[in-house]
This record gives structure tokens, sequence and C-alpha cells, in this order.
């Protein structure tokens, strides 16, 4: 195993301590959030939250931008450029931020008071809500560069205590909530802001210690910050393009069917959201070495990354998706205390969409390390927006509220295959190899794992018995799978490899 190869276990090592621990306790809180809020109240942060959605995919924009950018100066080792990109970067986060902060004042605020189904006796929450969201967008927007530069550099250990820390400070959060005497909803989102601000005071205080690079000046670079602003402008298209077909669609639900289903769609989104973090944890460490390996010409290393990568984040995929898609109305009755109205369907519904989305999530890494990106984003963008008015059409005829996931799924398989094909056309990319490395076995693994699971779960009643049987039966099931279907040979004599490994080392400490 090469140098690049230890560093990519090791930071994928830490991304799963990471993640572990954030998945525990984020379902933990999410179950005490929804305790303390109550389903109204649950609702009410969910819609506020697609308000500012709109504009905070900008960090994550901005933040692809910086990394990208960043992760190419490193790949070609110039400090200058790296200085340089740091320092224009952050210029960009401050005039998005004043131009961001008018818009939401003035149309969020509009769209909350008098399109927003919400009961008259919760708008001064929501509004206070809307207003925290607010600066804690801005404040996020600010700490992009720090954050850019932690990911570039690969300092995943640091990132993963971070997140573990966030985490807990929103476990805290809830807790003090609970007990609280005040307006739960209020008293919520002014400690969320308080956390995180203290979060990014410290991203800031680390990066300017650690990296030679994070330094501030007023030396504007107008032909950086352009670029930057071209890259990130064309990569928050396709982020609101999301938003749009996501909290949008939130924002369809509650108009059409009240806060109630705007709950089981937050609730369905917290779990998805944990697999996705967990699924993550694993492209983020393969992220940086992508785009370096293409700054440096290594294209032969870089797409074996991309079909690795995708392949093995599928695999992991399905490892949660198999047992929490059979039992979802069990899984959800322990966690929650009040279950909101057909939250089993829409999380089913959304593990089979996030499915979809891994499929992809590498190759557009690999579009954005060519940094070609205005085309691409701006025709899947467009073929994208069908989703918010093919699911308006479909609730005005009367059709269920669970109709939006499928349109969205049947839409993102479609950009799938367009993203091979861009792939192939702006870096050589070879599209069959896609097709035999990750397409096929995700195929295979997805039905032999679910087939004998199915068969076993039709013949038993819904109870907690079943369902302490299922969830390892299939765990253990999937895994076998994964490993005769899913990897290749050298990941199958890499993982032997680390199993025995293990093994000597516990023996030698028995001993």
């Amino acid at each position: 195993m090469d140098e690049r190869s230890k560093k990519i276990a090791k930071n994928t090592l830490m991304l799963y301590i990471r993640t572990f621990f954030t998945m525990i306790i984020s379902f933990w809180t999410s179950r005490l959030m929804l305790e303390a809020l109550g389903i109204d109240n649950y609702g009410i942060k969910n819609v506020v939250g697609s308000i500012v959605g709109f504009s905070g995919l900008l960090t994550g924009a901005m933040s692809a931008a910086g990394s990208r950018f960043i992760t190419y100066a490193i790949g070609k080792g110039d400090l200058a450029e790296m200085k340089d990109v740091f320092r224009s970067s952050f210029h960009v986060q401050i005039i998005i931020s004043i131009i961001i902060l008018l818009a939401l004042e003035i149309i969020g605020t509009w769209f909350l008071n008098n399109e927003a189904n919400i009961p008259i006796s919760r708008m001064f929450a929501a509004n206070f809500v809307l207003q925290t969201a607010i600066m804690s967008l801005i404040i996020g927007l600010l700490s992009v560069p720090y954050n850019s530069l932690i990911i570039a550099h690969e300092r995943m250990s640091l990132y993963a205590y971070l997140s573990i820390v966030d985490v807990a400070l929103q476990f805290v959060t809830v807790l003090c909530v609970l007990h609280t005497q005040y307006d739960r909803l209020i008293m919520l989102s002014a400690l969320q802001l308080c956390f995180s601000t203290c979060l990014t005071i410290f991203y800031a205080i680390y990066s300017r210690r650690n990296f030679e690079e994070a330094r501030l000046s007023f030396a504007f670079n107008w032909k950086r910050i352009k670029e930057l602003c071209s890259f990130s402008g064309w990569t928050y298209i396709g982020n609101a393009t999301w938003v749009f077909n996501t909290q949008g669609l939130n924002m369809l639900v509650n108009s059409f069917f009240g806060v109630a289903f705007n709950a089981a769609r937050g609730i369905s989104g917290t779990v998805n959201g944990c697999i996705q973090n967990f699924v993550n944890s694993f492209t983020m460490a393969f992220t940086p070495q992508i785009t370096k390996s293409y700054a440096a010409n290594d294209k032969s290393y870089c797409f074996m990354l991309v079909n690795r990568g995708t392949r093995i984040a599928c695999m992991l995929q399905i490892l949660f998706i198999v047992p929490i898609f059979l039992e979802a109305d069990t899984l959800l009755k322990i966690w929650l205390v009040e279950v909101p109205p057909l939250s089993a369907v829409f999380l089913r519904f959304a593990l089979v969409e996030s499915f979809v989305l891994s499929l992809s999530g590498s190759l557009m890494k690999l579009i954005r390390a060519n940094g070609k990106i205005k085309r691409v984003v701006l025709e899947t963008s467009i073929f994208s927006c069908l989703v918010f008015p093919l699911t308006w059409l479909a609730f005005r005829f009367g059709m269920p509220v669970w109709v939006s996931y499928p349109v969205m799924i049947i839409i993102y398989s479609a950009i799938l295959v367009f993203y091979i094909y861009e792939s192939y056309k702006l870096t050589a990319y070879d599209w069959k190899s896609y097709i035999k490395l990750v397409i096929r076995p995700s195929v295979v693994v997805v039905v032999f794992s679910f087939l004998p699971m199915l068969l076993v779960y039709n013949y038993f009643e819904e109870c907690i018995l079943r369902f302490m049987v299922m969830v390892p039966a299939s765990v253990l099931w999937t895994s076998a799978v994964i490993y005769l279907w899913g990897l290749d040979k050298n990941e199958k004599m890499m993982l032997v490899s680390k199993i025995k490994s293990y093994k000597d080392k516990l023996s030698k400490k028995r001993k």
C-alpha cells in the first residue's frame, strides 16, 4: 500500500469514528428534539429551515470552490497560489454574506409571514427562529475558507473531533430545552446560534496557527475573485437546484398537507442524513486525492479512486438500507415518542433516493477537479428543476404526499447517465469501467441482499422479536453478499490483511 492509500485509509478511519459517534448522538438528539418541541413546533422548524436552506447551500458551493482551488494548488505544490486562493475566498465570502443577509431579510421574512402555513400563535417564535438561522448562515459563510483549508490539507482527525463536539453540543442544547420553562423553540434556536459561533471561532484560530496561507489582507486579486465566483456560482446553481427540489418540496408539502407531514419529512431526512454522513465520511477521504492526482496528471490513479470510492460508498449504504428499509416502522416506534404520519413510507423512499444520488457523487467530484463545470451544471440544473413542477402538478391532481420521492428518483437517475457521459467527454474517463466496476456489482448486491431477507420478513408479524432478529441477520447477510460480489480481489485481500493484522495485535496484547 503506497503513502497515498495509507493516508486515505487513516483519514477514512478517523471519519468513521467521527460518524459512528455523531450518528448515535444525532438519532438520540432528534428523538429528544421531537419530544421537546412537539410535532407542530418541529414542523415549523423544518419550514423555517427550508427558507434559509435556499441560501444555506451557498456555504457548500463556496466550500467546494475553495477546497477545489486550494487542493489543486497543493497538488501543484504552489504556496503563493494557496495564499491567493484563501485571501480571495474570504473577500468573496464577505460580499456574498451582505447580499444574502439583505435577500433573506426581505424575501424570507415576507414568505414566512404571508405564505407559510403556520399557526398565528406561533408566528413570533417562527420569526425568531428565522433570524437566528440567518445569523448562523452568515457565520457559516465566513468560516468556509477555514473549513476548506482543513479539508484540503486532509486534517480529517481535527474535522472528526470537532464534528463530535458539534453534535455533543446539539445534544446538550436539546437537554437544556427539554427542561426549560421558556418557549422551547426560541430557546433551541438561540443556543444553537451560540454554539455554532463558538465552533467557527475555533476553526479560524486553528487555521491561522497551523496553515501558513491562512492570512488575510486587503490586497484584492480581482482575476482570482472572478475565477472563484464563477466556479462557486455554477456550483451554487447546482446546489440551489437541489435545495429547490428538497426544501422547496417541504414548502409544497406544508402548503398542501400541513406541518405534520413536514415533521414526517424531517424525521426521514434525519435518519437518511445520518446514513449519508457515514457514507460521506468515506468519500470525503477520497475527494482531496481525486483533485490532487488530477492536478498532477495522474489520471489512472484518479479514475481508480472515482470507481473504488463510488462502489464502496454504495456498498456501505446498502449495508444500512436493507435493515432500515425492512424494519422502518418498528425502528421509528422504538426511536420516537410520537411518530408523525407516513414517516416510515417517507423514510423508505428517502433511502432509495439517497442510494441513487450516491452513484453520482464521485463523478461530480471528477468533473469539479477538471474545473469545466459551467455547461454540466447548467444542463443538469434545468433538467432537475422538473421535480418541483411535476410534484406540484401531482399534488394538484390529488396524488398522495409521498409522490415527490418517486419523481425525484426518476429525474436523478437520468442525471446519473448524463454525469457518466460528461465525465468521459471532459476527462477521457472510461465509462465502461463505471458500468463494470460500479453499476453491475451494486445491482447484484442490492438484489441478493434484499430477496432472502424479504422472504424471511414476510413469515413474521411486526413485533420487537422480528426487529431483533431481522436487523442483525440482514446486516450479516448483506455483509457476506458485499464481500462476495461487491469488492474486487485487491479490496478483499486488503480487508483480510487488516483483519489478520488486528487479530495479531489482540493476541500480542493478551500475551
